[in-house]
């Protein structure tokens, strides 16, 4: 009886953990699907910015200039729509973001704050730029973005960033990389779909793998 009992308990955890697996698929596809529809919308933003100079420069043609403008007008426009880069677009590779790291006195500059912090870690990495990013406000910690001399230094730093968990002085503190806002964006959509995963199934153990969420 007990190895019946045993044996049906494990094919109903397995059906449970199939069902699960399943769920993940469906989710991951959701996000494939929203990655397709923010291209779509991106290539729609471009085709709208050509067109949109395009119509402008043919009525500025028609009532003031030579048709002979138009090719290289309409050259201009593809050139503008197409090769412009966002704002946002900057490397990112080499950046360590700093949360909840208290906010420095008026005697003291960031980078030394970040370097002690690090120093709990036994690092003590090159550092070529450290400011903190957003206005200051009242009981409000701004963020910090690090930038490291090399990816291999990140690396390495972000593996040891559970250890500040066992600090008294930083466990609140937490390094991530510097992430895009829409890289933002779908890790927080991410965590959600972890978060309620794990409601879900609580003697399951869900994880982040490579952006993706593995049993």
């Amino acid at each position: 009886e007990d190895t019946d009992a045993i044996h049906n308990s494990t094919l109903k955890l397995t059906e449970e953990l199939t069902k699960a697996q399943r769920k993940i698929i469906a989710m991951q596809e959701q996000v494939i699907q929203l990655k397709d529809e923010v291209r779509s919308v991106e290539n729609s933003s471009i085709a709208q910015t050509v067109q949109r100079d395009l119509r402008s420069y043919s009525t500025v043609i028609s009532q003031n200039c030579s048709v002979a403008m138009a090719p290289r007008k309409i050259q201009q426009a593809v050139r503008k729509a197409t090769s412009e880069k966002p704002a946002e677009e900057v490397d990112r590779s080499c950046n360590l973001m700093v949360f909840g790291l208290p906010e420095e006195s008026p005697n003291t500059k960031v980078e030394e704050n970040v370097k002690r912090l690090l120093e709990t870690l036994n690092e003590k990495p090159l550092i070529t730029n450290c400011s903190r990013v957003g206005s200051v406000k009242e009981g409000k910690v701004r963020p910090v973005v690090v930038t490291l001399k090399s990816r291999e230094t990140l690396l390495q730093l972000l593996r040891k960033a559970k250890e500040l968990r066992a600090s008294k002085t930083y466990c609140k503190v937490f390094l991530e990389p510097d992430r895009t806002p829409e890289q933002r964006s779908e890790r927080k959509r991410t965590l959600q779909i972890l978060s309620d995963l794990r409601k879900a199934h609580p003697g399951e153990r869900f994880v982040i793998r490579g952006g993706a969420i593995c049993v």
